[in-house]
């Protein structure tokens, strides 16, 4: 007997389920109607990261943090990736699996990354993050739901945090020269994104002057108190002031 679930809900999943006589399998189908597009309106790029993500009842989805993990992985499962394709979509992919393996009664979702590194490519750590849904609203739509076909694009607009642990980064070392200004951060992790920001004043007006600062694209040197990054801010007008966040 051949049973089959359907999952429409504009984001083009679909799920059949086979063999009743042996271990069931289940066969899943992933893509986006597109257009997706980054928190900044443009569109993603090709070869962009999607996520198919299984969240076990009862739950949902807790997102992606910076270095790619799930922030509930004890609720929240990996089950693919998938990549965007021309028309800011992702592309068609389909996936077997058993059907004990991610049980009927929780949910799906598929999240887009932005990897964009500093200087537009890809390739770098999770900087924002959009899920499957109206506004990127988190779908609640178990197998065997169905919905309308008319979904909007997946929008990259939710700011991906940094994994536990992550320590505050402080500034080493200022130095002006040749219109910039090269700054020295300590405490840095490998998997944290960075924001540089600078004002005139310690009562506020703090601009960003430099986003996605990342340990494996800049230069690390060895300070008094072990390694230091190293990067390049502008140096605007009068700044006296900077201070670097952690995503």
């Amino acid at each position: 007997m051949k049973k089959t679930l359907s999952l429409i809900s504009g984001l083009l999943m679909a799920a059949t389920m086979f063999g009743a006589e042996a271990q069931d399998q289940l066969t899943l189908a992933m893509s986006t109607p597109g257009p997706d597009t980054y928190a900044d309106g443009s569109p993603v790029l090709a070869g962009e990261t999607y996520l198919l993500v299984y969240v076990k009842q009862g739950a949902v989805f807790g997102g992606v943090q910076t270095d790619g993990s799930l922030v509930d992985p004890l609720n929240n499962v990996i089950v693919t990736r998938g990549q965007a394709v021309e028309g800011a979509k992702c592309g068609y992919k389909a996936i077997q699996y058993p059907a004990a393996t991610y049980p009927e009664g929780g949910s799906w979702v598929i999240v887009l990354l932005d990897t964009r590194k500093a200087d537009g490519t890809l390739g770098g750590l999770v900087a924002a993050q959009g899920v499957s849904g109206a506004n990127g609203a988190v779908s609640a739509l178990s197998l065997g739901a169905a919905g309308g076909s008319d979904a909007e694009g997946i929008s990259a607009a939710g700011r991906a945090p940094s994994p536990a642990g992550t320590p505050p980064p402080v500034i080493a070392a200022v130095q002006v020269g040749d219109g910039r200004v090269n700054l020295r951060i300590k405490n840095f992790s490998d998997t944290a994104l960075y924001e540089v920001q600078s004002a005139t004043s310690l009562n506020g007006g703090w601009q960003t002057v430099a986003s996605r600062v990342q340990a494996t694209t800049q230069s690390i040197v060895q300070g008094d108190a072990g390694a230091e990054l190293r990067t390049d801010v502008p140096a605007v007008g009068t700044v006296r002031f900077f201070k670097v966040i952690a995503q």
